[in-house]
């Protein structure tokens, strides 16, 4: 008898799927692949020189196809790196083709003695010059080469220099080899439950999104795994605009392939004349307000971060001239400043300015002398420049900075749309995406509905929310109201505090403080908390140093108290750096600690019940103490024996930014899973994989040991912001890293037994694209979404392994995205309704709202643990703040939370 089939080495689904909630059907924005009559696919493997963007790529498989008619004829697709798949097989194993990608135009090059009178060289022993400009706007130059002097003047005529002849930029080396045979029945027995997904399976469904997605990627500027367009961009501010694009997907189901189609939305820098280009961007009314206001250093570093990578093309050289250029510095100086040597046809040379030069070469005034030029990387490592009014920046380049706080709001006015709406755009997209006509897609003989799938799905009922005195409810739409009637579970002692001010003592005097100090200390008693002080101390904080400030505060209350503070309640004008400072200083600086919480001035000077309550909140999970429970009865997984919840994530730093990432790993510390300890360290920069993993959680389990008397019987860790590649790695690593943990107690305590707990290890997503739709309006909440509890765990879920969509939230605003949850081990054999229905109900306690929360708090705690480490960083949310090196982490900062606050919650 044969061995049975090893299925999976994650968890299998231990069920069918679950059964508790009131079932219903919703819509998915999963479209059926009818038909796929292809039983082998063809890999080739593509080896362009010298390397290009996907974007240029594709234009020369184009090329390629008529050089090479049969990969046009096999209906040959390309994913714009070093991947091409076929239908059928070529008749060749190998291809080697020399191919010319058509520009429009040559780089104009540096011109040499003897050449006409408008060319320019370098000055004499600037062989240096031109590189990558200094602090006075360009080259450094060499000797007898002055300050500024571009290497070679842009806009010169393309003239032959001496010497042999330039390789053509455009030309490319293309070699095809053939790599693999895929066998689709390989996929096809991973879709009914009868293989696992091989690497065979991986490619052919890599494969298969080329297949898709090849038309629509060479028609429209890609990214990932979705096609822009410019048409309808919105202009978000400075310099930057949205464009809407569409995500296309093949995705496994259970027994079928699907397209997963959803609307895509991201920034791009603007196109135009690189001139207002730059007066966009400073918020200046038009180009000549810098007549009178030069940019500065700052201004010059900004404008280089956001420009550099990107093509533009030049206007003085006339509408046949249509060579693009790539920026690679703005220049510190204006125009009118770079000066450089012009060799003349006599053998002498001259120095000019660049306005004088293109005067003399174009008959071409500058407007605006005053403004920097765009630098260019040429030959040699030389800069050539060009004055901003004769550039013009070509659109379709991706912003990949932090959006501004302003251009944020923009882009979520712009793609914040109901879920009818979304439903309707993306049946919209199928004119564009033209299905029935792709020529690719009959060549694979593949089929895609035009319909959205209708799936089964489980409304799951709400858990009862525990107050005082046995006092309940439950929750409608996912939330509930604060309510004096219902006080909190256990609320803290506010004894010793005061009120540190960073606001102008006029433009919030201290009545209003006042004011303020008796509707909060009000409305926290109504609501359960203890407040014997109702009258703190009040000090207007001096600019500058944080810490002496907070230090004086602290001895105040202390003073008054006689005993340490509680909490300092700090005032701010608005969100400022000086949030980071005193985050990091009361944190991680001061001898004891500080509990901080700050609040804005201007909802101080006017202060509601309702922000008071939800301040309260915070206030109290603070302190230590309990807003709201479940009932026992609602969590048998946590009240039957000791249990932890963990939830860990790890942020990176944005594009171009050279920071380490952070690890932020939290753990429950009562039979509620209310109350949370957290650790945070860093690692090197993008590394996904959390390293270390071991130390935080052996500090996590002691510290529960501590609080408990015992160890947790039960672990469950809900890991977020892992993509599917990464799962084996998570698994040999990070679940290797929890069992080390434990093994680390063995090792160093005499326990009378073994420690052994078992361990549930849950990824959780929420960076996808499937949506749910209600079927009718009578099934939908208030927002047009699906109902909070909305559960989809068959048809478009994976064919093996135990994972499920859970909608946890009521919407407010546009369409609801559910969370992916999928297990990847289960030692406590969790069955679906089990998982489900826990994961809903922990979604339910969340210290910060009196709601339902769209992911399971321990990784929203994770979530703001990172966030609050990236303020010790001393990151101001601004793409100018210090930085710190991301491949090295030695001199990165080392996150010491205080000993007083680690085991709190003072990241809420």
């Amino acid at each position: 008898m044969s061995a049975p089939i090893t299925l999976t080495a994650n968890a299998l689904r231990p069920d069918k799927g679950g059964k508790v909630g009131k079932a219903t059907k919703v819509r998915v924005n999963f479209f059926a692949i009818k038909k796929l009559q292809v039983d082998t696919i063809y890999h080739y493997d593509v080896a362009i020189t010298p390397e290009i963007p996907a974007e240029k790529a594709r234009q020369l498989w184009k090329v390629i196809e008529s050089t090479f008619p049969e990969l046009a004829k096999n209906k040959t697709v390309f994913d714009g790196k070093c991947n091409a798949y076929a239908a059928q097989e070529m008749t060749v194993d190998r291809l080697t083709r020399k191919v010319e990608l058509p520009d429009g135009g040559r780089p104009p090059a540096p011109a040499t003695a003897g050449t006409p009178a408008t060319a320019v060289t370098p000055a004499k022993g600037g062989a240096k010059g031109g590189a990558k400009g200094g602090p006075k706007g360009g080259a450094k130059g060499g000797k007898g080469g002055p300050k500024g002097a571009p290497a070679a003047q842009p806009g010169g005529p393309p003239d032959q220099p001496s010497g042999p002849p330039a390789k053509n930029r455009n030309e490319f080396t293309v070699k095809i080899s053939k790599a693999a045979v895929i066998e689709l029945e390989e996929l096809h027995r991973f879709l009914r439950r009868e293989g696992p997904i091989t690497p065979g399976c991986q490619t052919a469904l890599q494969a298969l999104n080329i297949v898709m997605s090849h038309k629509l990627f060479s028609e429209m500027v890609s990214h990932g795994r979705s096609a822009y367009t410019p048409n309808n961009a919105q202009n978000l501010g400075g310099g930057i605009e949205k464009w809407d694009g569409i995500f296309q997907s093949v995705r496994p189901g259970q027994g079928k392939l699907y397209a997963n189609i959803d609307v895509a939305n991201t920034a791009f820098i603007k196109g135009g004349n690189a001139a207002e280009l730059v007066a966009e961007i400073k918020g200046a009314r038009n180009i000549d307000d810098f007549r009178g206001r030069k940019l500065q250093k700052r201004d010059i570093q900004e404008l280089t971060k956001h420009f550099k990578g990107c093509s533009f093309t030049v206007n003085h050289r006339g509408g046949d001239f249509k060579k693009k250029f790539k920026v690679s510095e703005i220049s510190l100086q204006g125009a009118e400043s770079i000066t450089f040597n012009q060799e003349l046809n006599n053998g002498t040379t001259k120095k000019v300015t660049i306005p004088q030069y293109y005067a003399a070469a174009y008959n071409l005034r500058l407007r605006y002398p005053f403004m920097p030029c765009i630098g260019v990387k040429g030959r040699e490592n030389q800069t050539m420049y060009f004055p901003l009014e004769v550039c013009n920046i070509v659109s379709g380049r991706r912003y990949t900075r932090r959006l501004n706080p302003l251009q944020t709001a923009e882009m979520i006015k712009g793609t914040c749309i109901g879920p009818q709406q979304r439903a309707a755009k993306i049946q919209a997209s199928f004119p564009v995406l033209d299905f029935e006509h792709n020529e690719y897609l009959k060549g694979f003989k593949m089929e895609i509905s035009k319909e959205m799938e209708v799936v089964p799905a489980r409304v799951l009922p709400p858990p009862e929310i525990m107050y005082r005195n046995n006092i309940s409810l439950t929750p409608r739409d996912g939330g509930w109201q604060l309510n004096p009637s219902r006080k909190m579970y256990q609320g803290a002692t506010l004894s010793a505090w005061g009120i540190l001010i960073y606001e102008n003592e006029k433009r919030l005097p201290t009545p209003q403080v006042e004011n303020f100090v008796r509707e909060l200390t009000g409305t926290l008693a109504e609501n359960g908390m203890s407040v014997p002080l109702r009258n703190p101390r009040i000090m207007y904080g001096q600019p500058g140093n944080v810490g002496r400030n907070i230090d004086s505060m602290w001895t105040i209350i202390r003073e008054s108290c006689n005993v340490d503070p509680q909490l300092i309640l700090v005032v701010l004008p608005d969100v400022c750096q000086t949030y980071s400072f005193i985050k990091t200083y009361c944190e991680t600086t001061h001898k004891t600690g500080v509990m901080t919480q700050c609040v804005l001035s201007k909802k101080v000077s006017r202060p509601s019940k309702q922000y008071c309550g939800l301040l309260g909140l915070k206030i109290n999970s603070k302190l230590g103490g309990i807003n709201s429970t479940l009932s026992k009865t609602s969590i048998p997984f946590l009240s039957q024996a000791p249990t932890m919840i963990i939830g860990a994530d790890v942020t990176h730093p944005a594009p171009g930014e050279n920071r380490p990432s952070v690890v932020a790993v939290v753990a429950s510390m009562d039979q509620f899973a209310f109350k949370y300890a957290g650790r945070i360290k860093v690692q090197a920069s993008g590394v996904e994989v959390i390293d270390g993993l071991k130390f935080l959680v052996y500090q996590l389990l002691t510290a529960f040991a501590e609080k408990n008397r015992s160890y947790p019987k039960r672990i469950l860790f809900y890991r977020d912001g892992v993509s599917e590649g990464q799962y084996a790695d998570v698994m040999r690593v990070e679940v290797t890293a929890v069992r080390e943990a434990v093994e680390h107690i063995n090792g160093t305590l005499n326990l009378p037994q073994p420690y052994r707990p078992t361990l549930t290890f849950c990824i959780v997503k929420k960076r996808h694209h499937a949506r749910l739709f209600p079927m009718n309006p009578n099934e939908a909440d208030r927002s047009g979404n699906c109902v909070a509890g909305t559960v989809v765990d068959t048809v478009i879920t994976h064919p093996t392994e135990f994972d499920f969509y859970l909608q946890s939230h009521g919407g407010l605003q546009g369409t609801s995205r559910p969370t992916l949850y999928h297990v990847l081990l289960d030692e406590n054999k969790f069955t679906s309704d089990a998982l489900q229905s826990l994961t809903y109900r922990l979604c339910h306690v969340y210290a910060r709202c009196p709601k339902s929360v769209s992911i399971v708090p321990s990784v929203y705690y994770a979530h703001l643990l990172a966030y609050r480490a990236r303020h010790y960083q001393g990151d101001d949310f601004s793409d100018t703040a210090s930085s710190i090196s991301g491949s090295d982490t030695s001199n990165a900062p080392v996150f010491a939370t205080a000993n007083a606050l680690k085991n709190l919650m003072y990241f809420v």
